[in-house]
C-alpha cells in the first residue's frame, strides 16, 4: 500500500515515527500513559519504542482505523497497535464495540483486553491489543481512567481524610442538588483540589508531577503486555 497523508479526525495528522503505537480515548489519557511509560524507562529503556496518540472520542476510532493504514510508514515502521479506551457503565459492550471495530476494519482481533492477537490471512500484518480502563486485565469492569487514577493515588499521611471529603462532598451535592454526568471526574479532581501539590492542574500534569503510583500492583500486567509487545512471547 503506497502512504499519503491523511487526516485524523478532530486531531490532525500524526507521523508514525515508532514501531509500538499506544492510541488512546482522549487527551488525558495520552498524557497519563506518557508519564507511565516514562517512569518504566528505568527499567527498560526499549520503552521508548512505543508511541502514544490521541483518536479522540470513542465515535472516532472506526475512522482512525480506517484511515491508520493509510499513513506513511505504516508497513515500514509499525508492529504492534494497542488500543486504550474506557470502559465506561458497559464494559461488555465497550469490549464487544472494540472488537468489532477491529474485525470490521481487518485488523487481529484479541480475544479479551490486556492480550495480543497476531495478524493472519488478509490482515494488517501488525500485532493488536487493547486495554479497558479501569483495568489493565483480561477481565472486564466498569469505570474510567479517572476510576483508576482514584486507586493508584499516591497516598500523604492524611490521603484517606481527603478522599472521604471528596467522596462525601460530590455525593451530597449529587443528592440535594445535580446527577453529575461525570461523577468519577469531579471526584478525583476534588480529591487534587483539596492538595498543595495537585490543585488545578489537569490530570496529565498531576502524574507528571507524582500524583500516582506507577508501581502499582495493577500495573503488572500491562507491564508484561508491553514487554511481549517488544520482545515476543
Amino acid at each position: 500500500m503506497i502512504g499519503r497523508c491523511v487526516n485524523i479526525p478532530k486531531k490532525g495528522n500524526i507521523e508514525l515515527i515508532k514501531p509500538h503505537l499506544i492510541a488512546c480515548e482522549g487527551l488525558d489519557a495520552k498524557l497519563f500513559l506518557i508519564q507511565y511509560l516514562q517512569s518504566r524507562k528505568l527499567i527498560d529503556q526499549n520503552i521508548d519504542l512505543f508511541q502514544v496518540e490521541d483518536f479522540g472520542g470513542n465515535p472516532d476510532l472506526p475512522l482512525f482505523l480506517d484511515t491508520l493504514p493509510y499513513l506513511p510508514n505504516f508497513i515500514e515502521t509499525l508492529k504492534s497497535l494497542t488500543l486504550v479506551r474506557d470502559a465506561e457503565n458497559n464494559s461488555i459492550g465497550a469490549n464487544q464495540s472494540i472488537q468489532s471495530t477491529l474485525k470490521n476494519r481487518n485488523f487481529a482481533v484479541p480475544k479479551a483486553p490486556c492480550s495480543i492477537a497476531l495478524p493472519s490471512g488478509g490482515q494488517h500484518l501488525i500485532k493488536v491489543s487493547y486495554i479497558l480502563f479501569p483495568e489493565f486485565d483480561t477481565a472486564i469492569k466498569n469505570g474510567t481512567l479517572e476510576d483508576l487514577c482514584l486507586s493508584i493515588l499516591h497516598k500523604p499521611e492524611n490521603h484517606e481524610h481527603i478522599l472521604n471529603i471528596a467522596n462525601n462532598a460530590i455525593n451530597e451535592y449529587q443528592e440535594k442538588f445535580i446527577n453529575y454526568k461525570w461523577p468519577h471526574k469531579n471526584k478525583l479532581h476534588t480529591y487534587l483540589s483539596l492538595t498543595d501539590d495537585f490543585v488545578s492542574k489537569k490530570l496529565g500534569e498531576s502524574a507528571r508531577d507524582g500524583a500516582f503510583d506507577f508501581s502499582a500492583v495493577i500495573f503488572n500486567p500491562f507491564n508484561e503486555l508491553l514487554t511481549k509487545l517488544l520482545y515476543g512471547s
